[in-house]
């Protein structure tokens, strides 16, 4: 398996996934949302796999969306423009990435530090379980530009009250505040995260790998019968017709790159 921008490999049952793009602070292009499709596929695939961990190379766990460049932010070359139909086609595929993460058979578990911001938040957010350096820096400061975050599990990780209060104001919140609120399952030292991460996932192994399995599958179809499942693709089609907005008619935009 040759992966570009993803450093990947097996040892004692777990698979570790590190976005290695560290001079973007892990920005989501093109190469590197194809290589965690692959990376994540392979670990499911393997039956030497138990628990999955993503991380970051570099000073951040991930910074979103690559603004220069990615299957999220681009517009279609053909059209050379957002219409209904390219937008809605856009969010389906983006859809489906998010879902490949949500729905992995087996335990997943975030280890960030640094930034992780808009789409780089979206990544722990799908995580099972995730776990933070007290000073890191969680948010979705992409909502300042207007219009709907195309991940719907705020309202479902958080409780209604805090998750509006970042919605709507685009505000980034450390590692010790997220733990506080519920947006990552715990923070830690810096120093301590990794010993962390791999302490949780040792707990992860030792439980039988086919009730493991039968656990999390109950989980996920307990939500999808709440409705999660509807709600990516509810999301995923507000923020596609968002992208007809007039953008020299908007600042926003400018406001949000500054």
């Amino acid at each position: 398996m040759k992966l570009e921008t993803v450093l990947y490999s097996v040892d004692d049952g777990i698979a570790r996934i590190a976005m290695n793009r560290a001079d973007k602070r892990n920005a989501l292009n093109h190469q590197l949302l194809d290589d965690l499709d692959r990376a994540f596929d392979a670990a499911e695939a393997d039956d030497a796999v138990g628990v999955v961990v993503l991380s970051g190379n570099g000073p951040s766990f991930c910074a979103g969306y690559d603004l220069k460049g990615s299957y999220y932010t681009s517009v279609p070359k053909k059209e050379g423009k957002w219409t209904v139909g390219n937008a809605l086609k856009t969010l389906r595929g983006i859809e489906a990435r998010y879902q490949r993460i949500w729905n992995c058979a087996k335990p997943t578990i975030a280890q960030v530090h640094g930034h992780a911001l808009a789409g780089g938040c979206y990544l722990q957010l799908l995580c099972d379980i995730s776990v933070a350096a007290d000073d890191a820096q969680l948010g979705h400061p992409a909502v300042k530009m207007g219009g709907v975050s195309s991940m719907p599990l705020w309202q479902i990780a958080l409780p209604m009250k805090v998750a509006r209060y970042l919605l709507l104001t685009g505000r980034v919140v450390s590692g010790r505040e997220a733990e506080k609120i519920g947006l990552v399952s715990m923070a830690v030292p810096l120093a301590d995260l990794a010993s962390t991460v791999d302490g949780i996932a040792r707990d992860c192994l030792a439980v039988p790998r086919d009730g493991q399995f039968q656990n999390k599958e109950a989980l996920n179809t307990a939500l999808e019968i709440m409705g999660v499942g509807a709600l990516f693709r509810y999301h995923g089609q507000m923020n596609a017709l968002g992208r007809l907005r007039d953008r020299a008619a908007d600042d926003g935009f400018e406001r949000f790159r500054e």
